[in-house]
């Protein structure tokens, strides 16, 4: 969300760094951590594309949002950016959807073209005191991002690290709550009208998302349950009993 010229700008470095430093990945249920390589598809905000209620599947909304501005001007933040911001917050409220950040782009060059700009921190403190409350980590600054400088590789290795921790926290959160779902579903199989074809479509969509991080040994232990329950039906069938 935010300023998408700006964001075309910055995504060819953006998706080729993202994925180059590793990210440790820890679940729960005493299961090892995992090293892993994030890799994301950054897709332009739209309220249609958020989860609604019911809305069993993994991989067809966002979890991260992101609002990207440069803003310097403190008219500009004063009558566009912050009622912006305030639409793109509420839109995700009415959804619960908590996982957001947003990033101020700063570049020398816009201040000098700039007359009524604001002390160098300043927009961000403005940003923090009016969305963030508590949460002050959850608005970053981009120093010069398109330069070539030392400042400027500093401030990108320094966001690159969080995305990659709030991608990783919102996935993990989102996948356990799927799992979750998942598991419920299974233990309702003995009532009737239960579809084993719409839970396989429902599993096997977890294997899919290991299989995408490269966790295979995961995704063939979802194929094996699926295996495993199928053959339960077989042998159920041919006792007399229903398959569905």
């Amino acid at each position: 969300a935010g300023d998408q010229n700006l964001f075309t700008s910055l995504y060819p470095t953006l998706s080729q760094q993202l994925p180059r430093e590793p990210m440790e990945w820890r679940r729960s249920y005493g299961r090892a951590p995992k090293m892993i390589h994030l890799e994301s598809n950054f897709v332009q905000f739209k309220e249609e594309l958020l989860p609604k209620e019911g809305n069993k599947a993994l991989l067809t909304f966002p979890f991260l949002h992101i609002y990207w501005t440069e803003c310097c001007d403190t008219e500009v933040y004063k009558t566009t950016v912050k009622d912006d911001i305030t639409k793109w917050q509420n839109i995700l409220k009415a959804h619960s959807s908590v996982d957001w950040l947003i990033v101020v782009v700063e570049s020398d060059a816009k201040k000098k073209n700039k007359t009524n700009i604001l002390p160098r921190t300043s927009i961000v403190d403005k940003i923090r005191n009016d969305f963030c409350n508590k949460q002050s980590d959850r608005c970053v600054v981009l120093s010069d991002p398109l330069k070539d400088s030392s400042r400027s590789q500093e401030s990108w290795n320094a966001f690159l690290t969080k995305l990659r921790t709030l991608l990783l926290m919102s996935f993990t959160k989102n996948l356990g709550k799927f799992e979750d779902d998942m598991r419920t579903l299974r233990e309702k199989r003995t009532e009737p009208g239960w579809s084993f074809c719409e839970y396989f479509m429902v599993q096997e969509e977890l294997a899919f998302v290991f299989e995408m991080l490269q966790q295979f040994e995961d995704a063939l232990v979802q194929y094996d349950e699926l295996d495993a329950l199928f053959s339960q039906y077989v042998v159920n069938f041919g006792a007399g009993g229903k398959c569905p």
